[in-house]
């Protein structure tokens, strides 16, 4: 289980993830899931792996352990 200081460590890893993904700083990432303008799903692939989905100005990214990729989402190329 664990710890609190671990839980925070993770969350600080995963907001900065987000905001390597989408090339904006931490905090800027840390206010988008704040205010709901970044979403956030907890996901399972097809090979097993857990991941992290998040959709911030037309793009997903899915953050796997160890890092993120970014992948234009459906509806933001239909509008591009």
């Amino acid at each position: 289980m664990s710890t609190e200081g671990e839980m925070h460590d993770e969350i600080n890893t995963l907001v900065g993830s987000l905001a390597k993904a989408y090339d904006i700083e931490g905090t800027e990432a840390a206010r988008a899931v704040e205010n709901g303008s970044m979403t956030i799903e907890l996901g399972i692939d097809a090979a097993g792996d857990k991941y992290i989905k998040a959709t911030f100005r037309g793009k997903v990214a899915v953050v796997y352990p160890g890092g993120a990729k970014v992948e234009m989402d459906a509806k933001a190329r239909k509008h591009s």
